[in-house]
């Protein structure tokens, strides 16, 4: 075994539409999103069902990987994203991994051609096979990848993409790469614990999305969308585009609403063509946005109502020994200070 021992290696195919989607998700969310992988149990290895119930999985580093033709001579496989486990349960009769997306792969020693990363497949399922005296797709014992941790997000993300589309599976698809949001300063956002990213009410969140395809059919038509609830967090740029290139980088602007609570929306990403199209695989991003009420327009809120009251009632407590235009000028400051308080910083309007 390698380095890669101490790792989880969780294989998605082409067997069915969503299993392939899998794959575009897990190479187009942000850094600190996450994802869902689900299994049968024929399909995790025995070691790995009892880590899962020990509960030792939780941390454990994942290697996700597309794979296809596993039963042929011929087969293809190929790394594309490391992850960590977040929670792994045992449903019934199906395990369910949650994972939090981390780098890109490195895949400077993986092979460029068709032939040869189906020949190095066949070796490595081949040792799959004997480390668990059965071919799983979920496993923790496998050999070494030929892979590395990504110091250059863009590039190896397109290096993936560029073997990928070697596949049929992929050879008419487009991926997508989501930077991490950022303010619009540029400041970056991060995710939480749970993969929720936490933005402030009035705060815009940039998502710069890049899109990559092999091959271009201009009679085509694909689209580049970007959806939200509508109501908390709304896209404040334009929410759609239609691609016209097989690569390129657009941005999206979302703004959040002003709020008197924390609110949980939901951000999607899509690139999808015209239906009926059968050798296009679409991809989908979606990943939960946590809008909390800005603790800073909270305090200066509560200080002017303060002030404003106070003021309102000074010219009760000054009495009538104090001149009488005194007393209206700190009056209507205090009025004036209250109707701000209430109107633009207690606005909820989205």
């Amino acid at each position: 075994m390698s380095a890669d021992q101490d790792r989880i290696l969780l294989l998605s195919s082409n067997v069915r539409r969503r299993y392939s989607e899998d794959i575009l998700t897990a190479l187009a969310l942000p850094s600190g999103a996450m994802i869902q992988f689900r299994y049968e149990t024929d399909y995790v290895s025995p070691t790995l069902q009892r880590t899962v119930a020990s509960g030792s999985v939780v941390s454990s580093a994942v290697t996700i990987a597309f794979v296809a033709e596993t039963d042929t001579d011929n087969p293809f496989l190929l790394p594309v994203r490391y992850a960590k486990v977040v929670s792994a349960v045992c449903v019934a009769d199906i395990f369910i991994f949650r994972l939090q997306v981390g780098s890109y792969v490195n895949l400077g020693d993986f092979p460029r051609n068709e032939g040869d990363i189906r020949s190095r497949s066949r070796v490595i399922l081949d040792q799959v096979t004997a480390a668990n005296k059965r071919y799983y797709p979920a496993v923790t014992s496998f050999p070494d990848l030929h892979m590395r941790e990504s110091v250059d997000p863009a590039g190896d993300w397109l290096s993936s993409a560029r073997r990928l589309v070697l596949h049929s599976t992929f050879s008419n698809s487009y991926f997508l790469r989501i930077d991490p949001p950022t303010t619009q300063t540029g400041s970056p956002l991060t995710f939480n614990s749970d993969g929720r990213l936490e933005v402030v009410d009035r705060e815009s969140v940039r998502i710069q999305v890049s899109f990559y395809s092999g091959l271009y059919a201009p009679e085509r038509k694909h689209v580049l969308s970007c959806t939200t609830d509508g109501t908390f967090l709304r896209v404040s740029s334009d929410d759609s585009y239609e691609v016209a290139l097989r690569y390129d980088s657009v941005e999206f602007w979302l703004h959040p609403g002003s709020l008197d609570f924390n609110t949980l929306s939901r951000v999607t990403v899509s690139l999808t063509g015209e239906q009926g199209i059968s050798d296009f695989v679409p991809a989908h991003a979606r990943f939960p946005v946590v809008v909390k009420r800005s603790a800073s327009r909270l305090t200066l809120r509560v200080a002017t109502t303060a002030l404003g009251a106070l003021l309102v009632a000074l010219p009760a407590i000054l009495g009538a020994s104090s001149p009488l235009a005194v007393r209206i000028a700190i009056g209507l400051v205090g009025a004036a200070l209250l109707a701000t308080s209430t109107v633009v910083l207690g606005s909820t309007a989205k």
